[in-house]
């Protein structure tokens, strides 16, 4: 994973501890400021804490393992929370992120400390559906998962674009 970590465009400026244990037997001892970043958390994350430490994870396929970061962090006893975008804008298909994306938003908020321009520089326009406009407050949450697929989803939006027959 090291090798692979090395090959990221800047990772050599990164400020980073590299750790055979995982987070919670490494992070024992600051077990009380580990936040766990997911989707399904109910708590959204205002601001970021200097003391806290926050989890970001990635998972391959979100429908098979939906929940499974929160029910992961919930085991272990840990805080979760979620970012704020559906305060800001309406995503147009799926509310999931890359892990990149969630870090560059998080480094983005702490040079700006302004959310909404965080998520605007980061997520692409085309997950952005319509949410360029200023009055997007609060339609979508982050942790809503489209219950259609995105193919489903596309395919609605094709038969209700195309011209009628009659």
């Amino acid at each position: 994973m090291g090798s692979q970590l090395q090959r990221l465009p800047g990772f050599d400026k990164w400020i980073i501890e590299k750790e055979n244990q995982s987070y919670i037997e490494a992070l024992q001892d600051e077990k009380h400021n580990l936040v766990y970043l997911t989707a399904d958390s109910e708590t959204i994350l205002d601001e970021l804490d200097p003391k806290k430490i926050y989890i970001v994870g990635g998972l391959v396929d979100r429908n098979r393992w939906k929940g499974i970061t929160m029910k992961k962090a919930q085991e272990q006893g840990i805080q979760t929370a979620k970012l704020p975008i559906g305060n800001y804008l309406k995503m147009s298909s799926s509310q999931v992120l890359t892990v990149n994306q969630v870090i560059e938003i998080l480094l983005k908020f702490l040079e700006t400390k302004d959310w909404k321009a965080s998520f605007f520089q980061v997520i692409p326009q085309r997950k952005r559906g319509g949410a360029d406009s200023e009055d997007c407050q609060g339609e979508v949450e982050e942790g809503e998962e489209n219950e259609e697929g995105e193919d489903q989803l596309e395919m609605k939006k094709m038969r209700t674009e195309s011209p009628s027959n009659g």
